[in-house]
């Protein structure tokens, strides 16, 4: 199941961050545009708190590469039950 899970959810976050950085250049119409700002921002200072508390936490345990780091910053949590074997 979380073979199937986790691709799709990434796939589902590679599309939100899109249409996040898109309504940046091509805002959308409306109220619509300050509601993805709004959501951008959250989004970003989710992202980046999680990736602080996983540095926080593991860094004894996990280093992580940049590009780690990065898939961590943009897909979250999926990617991190990714490398969840990793801390064994």
């Amino acid at each position: 199941m979380m073979k199937f899970f986790i691709p799709f959810a990434k796939a589902l976050m590679i599309i939100i961050w899109g249409l996040l950085i898109a309504n940046l250049f091509f805002p959308f119409p409306g109220k619509a545009a300050l509601a993805f700002y709004f959501l951008l921002a959250f989004v970003v200072a989710m992202h980046a708190i999680q990736l602080l508390v996983i540095y926080g936490a593991f860094a004894e345990k996990l280093k992580l590469t940049k590009k780690e780091g990065f898939a961590i910053f943009f897909f979250g949590v999926f990617k991190m039950w990714q490398l969840k074997d990793r801390l064994n």
